[in-house]
C-alpha cells in the first residue's frame, strides 16, 4: 500500500485500487480552489499510474460527500481575477476526470451537490447510500451550470428530469436518485463500503487493457452522439450564457445570500 496526501486531498493505492478522499470538515467537504487543483494532480497520477486498475472518490467523514464549491471564494465577486481561478480550476478539474482511462467510482454518502454532483457525473459508477442528498443549487446561486456536466446530466436521467434539477434546485434522496437513473446502485449506509469494494475488486481483477479500451469506446460513443453541426451551435451559445453568469450580479447575490442564511433576491442582471 503507498499513501500520500496534499492539503485536502489523501490518496491511497492498495491491491489495484486507488482511492482519492476529499476532507474538508469546516466546509462539509466543499471545494476549494487548492483542493480542486490537487485533485486534479491526483487524479492525473493515479491515471498514469499502471499498478492503478480502479479509482474511488468519496468525502471524508460521514456526513458529506462533497457539498459543493467553497461558496466563500468567490462571494461579491464578478468577473475578474479570482473568479476566473475558481473556473479555471474547475475546469482543469473536471477536463482531467473526463480524461482518466480507467473506471471511477462515486462512493456517494450525506450531501452531494453542485461540484459534488459534477464530480459524481464524472464517474463512471455511481453508488449512493439511503441517506444521501443530491442535488445542483445552481439556479439558487446564480451560478451558470457548466456545459459538459449539464450533458453528463442529461445523458444519465434525461432531459425532463435534467431540466426538473437545474430549473427548481430541489433535492433528491438516495432512493430518488435512484429510481430517476442519478446514481447506479443505493444501499443502506453500513453496507456501502462493501458493495463499494466489491465492485472495485472485480473491476480490478478484470483486464486492465480490456477496461481501459472499454471505457475509451464508451467514451466515444457518448461524444459522437447527435448532429455534429447542431452541438457546435447549442455549445457555443451554451457557453455565452455560463460566461454571463459569471460577470452578473446575480452570481454574487446568490453567494451572499447563502453566506447570510436568507432567501435571494435575483434580479436578473
Amino acid at each position: 500500500m503507498t499513501t500520500s496526501a496534499t492539503a485536502r486531498i489523501r490518496t491511497t493505492v492498495l491491491d489495484a485500487v486507488g482511492t482519492v478522499e476529499i476532507s474538508n470538515p469546516a466546509r462539509h467537504n466543499a471545494l476549494s480552489v487548492a483542493m480542486m487543483t490537487d485533485l486534479s494532480l491526483a487524479l492525473r497520477k493515479l491515471g498514469d499510474d499502471p499498478a492503478v486498475r480502479v479509482v474511488l472518490l468519496r468525502g471524508a467523514g460521514t456526513r458529506d460527500f462533497v457539498s459543493g464549491a467553497d461558496i466563500r471564494e468567490f462571494s461579491g465577486q464578478r468577473d475578474d481575477g479570482s473568479r476566473q481561478a475558481v473556473d479555471e480550476a474547475a475546469t482543469r478539474l473536471f477536463e482531467q476526470l473526463s480524461a482518466i482511462s480507467v473506471p471511477v467510482i462515486a462512493r456517494i454518502h450525506g450531501h452531494c451537490l453542485g461540484a459534488g454532483m459534477a464530480l459524481a457525473l464524472g464517474a463512471d459508477l455511481r453508488f449512493a447510500d439511503t441517506r444521501s442528498v443530491l442535488g445542483i443549487p445552481a439556479a439558487r446561486l446564480g451560478v451558470g451550470y457548466p456545459l459538459a456536466q449539464t450533458a453528463a446530466l442529461v445523458q444519465a436521467v434525461g432531459a425532463a428530469t435534467a431540466s426538473d434539477l437545474l430549473f427548481t434546485g430541489r433535492r433528491l434522496t438516495g432512493r430518488e436518485a435512484h429510481a430517476v437513473g442519478l446514481v447506479d446502485q443505493v444501499v443502506e449506509p453500513d453496507d456501502l463500503g462493501a458493495a463499494v469494494d466489491e465492485v472495485a475488486a472485480v473491476i480490478a481483477a478484470n483486464a486492465p487493457l480490456t477496461i481501459r479500451a472499454a471505457k475509451a469506446a464508451i467514451r466515444a460513443v457518448r461524444l459522437s452522439e447527435g448532429d455534429p453541426t447542431a452541438a457546435a451551435s447549442a455549445r457555443d451559445l451554451a457557453r455565452e450564457a455560463i460566461a454571463r453568469c459569471r460577470a452578473s450580479r446575480d452570481l454574487q447575490e446568490g453567494a451572499l445570500a447563502f453566506l447570510e442564511k436568507r432567501p435571494p433576491r435575483f434580479t436578473g442582471q
